[in-house]
């Protein structure tokens, strides 16, 4: 049976709902995962023999780990911990700071016995600083890292469905997991990561500090605002959108290249698409706004899926917006068996997993385990693993690696737009040596390093150009591959392969490469051709359909949320691989389908339908889960928004202590004692917190509702962030000079390795091929007037 590229990987999880996704990437992945904490169950499963094993997020996010039971406040369950942590490569927590350290049990004891042993404590708002002590939730850190700023409409914010801010900390406390363990393996030493879901949250929405840091430029060019907005689906760069058509909605845009599809609009009797088919490029490229207005209308006219079908068939990037019903019966996931029963449980379905390993495939979808297993046969089955292997590969220094995780891992990047650059700045960031290609052809807009976009997302990196097409292309890249780790790439199926440089062909070079593709829908099945880019993905993959009021289809994520989970799970593949290669001694390929990513994110909502027939829907800001509540937002008297969550009764309490009279009757209703009550009763007390907020200044209100330990923060954006306390006192925003921008500000890495923050950072290239006389002289045996000579003839395109 297969045992995953992490088999040998030994993890404590001591995490709650904030953090367990983080070990359910690690136990798909193949690590041994003991849990020790505890999270919410979610709604039951309908069959009881299901039930009796837990709740429908236990079958999400514990299934393949086995249980403990230690209790840290005894010291019998103190001396377990120790003992688990001494044969253990990794502790993922959640624990309030302080706490673990007030046990002895702080990870500078625990390397005492166990000097390899890596930690990502993964809280609210970091270790330190002034508001480490702060409550949050996935609502609070979306309205305070600023999702809520640019998610859901001018009105109301929305938040996306299914507690995407703690999934996003999640992934990166997965990233520094096993970046920590291939340092400690390396070096001998282990890590405590302090990892701030505020900052993780904060600098991963697209489109916030590239408005903000560059409003001198964007705003005479784009007419775009400094802070950025919520503009319901409606995308920061205007050509995309969602709009209902005649049945359904779909996501319409100009993107790629839309004259087909105006030519066809014409064809069907469609005045504007006529006119607007007969333009020439320049001209149609011109009237953005205008085409989008052709297609709303033109949409209206037609069913959702014959106008989503036919634009793919044009080569037009619209994509239906789909119900959970409707991804479930999704052709392409079909081929690709994106929904795997669990082992013993044919009839219990789930998404995954996140990517496809060809050499070390993930184990079967496991039940969660009800009952603890013994600590003395964890301990002994632990002890028993052997010690890992000394890499057997060269370790690639890049110019900034020195002292990072990653130094010695050298990738070749091939990425464009969002998702595979964000994968490739966090590797770089952690001291991976990134090798970005690009030629000019490519290099539009948002992938080119004059536009602010560029510079947001592609630091960390070396760049380098090369003219695939050009006869002497293979003969400069292969000398570069065989020196390489990785092979990273986001184009659409067969791109590479064309290129000479396919799978096939580059592990001939170098055996232990890894070679990771992350196109739309993935490089097999029915819709491998299909033009995809986020809003795409948000809509056929089901969060579109989720991410909305009750009464609305039009909303969504409002910034590429699904870019920013696929490249983060384009990392987690690389590093799982990498760490794979240890144990085989060879590479394999990683496929990440991009739209696959966007319904695992949803995975819950995906395994109730497919397993209990339960099917959700879209409703606003409510907790899904049944857990949560209340769980909105809510207007102040100043017109700024703030957010609040009640997770437990004694909160609930405690908020109609804060909030007095206005809540004075529910609080004396034995109803509301009860999640399931205040559920029942939501809308009332919607209606007096809604007034409650309207005679209070935002951050005293805020203030208020922290100070008794409920999870409250204000709706912030652009400045705010900036000017954030807790980012303040962290500094997580520095400021460098940039050859094209001059002093501009930049973000750090969202968490501290050992007290450290991994500075130097290598700004973002300031041209196509800034790095083409160091890299392919280093790299391909090149002289430098052969270099120069390549300039001279194309092949640096």
């Amino acid at each position: 049976m297969s045992t995953g590229p992490l088999h040998g990987i030994r993890v404590i999880d001591l995490t709650d709902d904030s953090g367990r996704f983080a070990t359910k990437l690690l136990a798909e992945s193949g690590a041994s995962v003991v849990r020790i904490g505890h999270g919410t169950p979610g709604p039951a499963m309908r069959d009881a023999a299901e039930a009796a094993k837990g709740g429908l997020l236990d079958w999400w996010y514990d299934g393949g780990k086995r249980r403990a039971d230690i209790d840290l406040d005894t010291e019998a369950g103190r001396e377990a911990y120790r003992l688990l942590a001494e044969v253990a490569d990794l502790i993922i927590d959640t624990e309030p700071p302080g706490r673990l350290q007030s046990l002895g049990l702080a990870h500078a004891e625990l390397v005492k016995t166990n000097p390899r042993l890596v930690q990502v404590s993964l809280t609210p708002f970091g270790l330190t600083g002034p508001r480490k002590d702060w409550q949050s939730s996935d609502l609070v850190a979306a309205a305070m890292g600023g999702v809520l700023s640019v998610s859901g409409t001018a009105e109301q914010a929305v938040n996306p469905w299914g507690r995407q801010s703690l999934h996003v900390a999640s992934m990166m406390a997965t990233v520094c997991a096993i970046a920590g363990v291939y340092s400690a393996r390396e070096t001998g030493t282990g890590q405590l990561v302090d990892l701030s879901m505020h900052e993780v949250v904060s600098t991963t929405v697209e489109q916030i500090f590239f408005q903000h840091w560059f409003d001198d430029i964007l705003e005479p060019m784009f007419g775009m605002p400094k802070h950025a907005l919520r503009m319901a689906s409606r995308h920061w760069l205007g050509a995309y959108t969602v709009t209902p058509a005649k049945t359904g909605a779909c996501m319409v845009t100009v993107s790629p290249r839309p004259v087909a599809m105006y030519q066809w609009m014409g064809e069907q009797g469609d005045e504007e698409g006529a006119l607007l088919g007969a333009m020439a490029p320049e001209e149609y490229l011109a009237q953005v706004e205008r085409g989008m207005t052709a297609f709303k209308n033109f949409a209206k006219t037609v069913d959702s899926g014959t106008l989503f079908h036919k634009a793919q068939e044009l080569h037009v990037a619209f994509g239906e917006v789909q119900t959970v019903a409707q991804v479930a019966q999704n052709p392409q996931y079909e081929f690709r068996k994106t929904f795997r029963p669990f082992d013993g449980h044919e009839h219990v379905k789930t998404p995954g997993p996140f990517a496809v390993f060809s050499e070390t495939p993930s184990p079967m979808p496991r039940a969660p385990e009800p009952q603890p297993t013994d600590i003395d046969d964890i301990v002994r089955e632990w002890g028993a693993i052997p010690a890992p292997r000394p890499s057997t590969h060269a370790l690639r220094s890049g110019p900034y690696s020195a002292g990072k995780p990653l130094d010695g891992i050298r990738v070749v990047d091939f990425t464009w737009v969002l998702a595979g650059p964000m994968c490739c700045r966090i590797l770089g960031d952690l001291g991976a040596d990134i090798l970005k290609f690009q030629t000019a052809e490519r290099a539009t807009l948002v992938n080119s390093p004059d536009f602010p976009y560029y510079y947001v997302w592609n630091r960390s990196k070396r760049s380098a150009s090369l003219n695939m097409k050009h006869e002497k292309a293979l003969e400069i890249i292969r000398p570069m591959i065989e020196q390489s780790d990785v092979i990273i790439e986001n184009f659409s199926a067969g791109v590479l392969a064309r290129w000479g440089i396919g799978y096939e062909q580059v592990k001939e070079w170098n055996p232990g490469i890894i070679y990771v593709t992350m196109s739309g829908p993935g490089h097999e099945g029915p819709w491998k051709n299909m033009i995809t880019y986020a809003p795409t993905i948000h809509a056929l993959c089901g969060l579109t359909h989720l991410s909305n009021p009750a009464d609305r289809l039009d909303v969504g994520p409002g910034f590429s949320l699904n870019d920013h989970a696929a490249g983060f799970l384009g990392a987690i593949g690389v590093l799982s691989a990498v760490e794979a290669r240890r144990s085989t001694g060879t590479g394999q390929r990683v496929d990440i389908a991009q739209m696959e990513t966007g319904t695992y994110l949803i995975g819950s909502a995906m395994l109730d339908y497919l397993s209990n027939g339960r099917e959700a829907q879209p409703n606003g800001n409510v907790d899904p889960f049944g857990h949560h509540c209340p769980n909105e937002v809510y207007r102040c008297g100043d017109l700024r928004e703030i957010a609040l969550t009640v997770r437990t009764d004694d909160e609930w309490r405690r908020l109609c202590d804060v909030v007095g009279p206005l809540l004075a009757l529910l609080a004396r209703d034995s109803q509301c004692d009860t999640a399931a009550g205040r559920f029942e009763r939501r809308a009332d007390i919607d209606a007096a917190l809604r007034e409650w907020s309207q005679n209070r200044i935002a951050r005293v209100a805020v203030q208020a509702l922290q100070s008794v330990g409920i999870p409250a923060g204000m709706v912030q954006g652009g400045e705010d962030l900036m000017n954030d306390p807790q980012h303040v006192s962290r500094n997580l925003f520095r400021s460098g000079e940039h050859q094209v921008f001059g002093e501009r500000p930049y973000d750090r890495f969202p968490g501290l390795w050992s007290g450290t923050d991994l500075e130097p950072y290598l700004l973002s290239p300031g041209y196509l091929g800034e790095h083409n006389f160091e890299i392919f002289t280093e790299l391909s045996g090149m002289t430098d007037e052969e270099v120069a000579l390549g300039m001279g003839d194309g092949l640096f395109g």
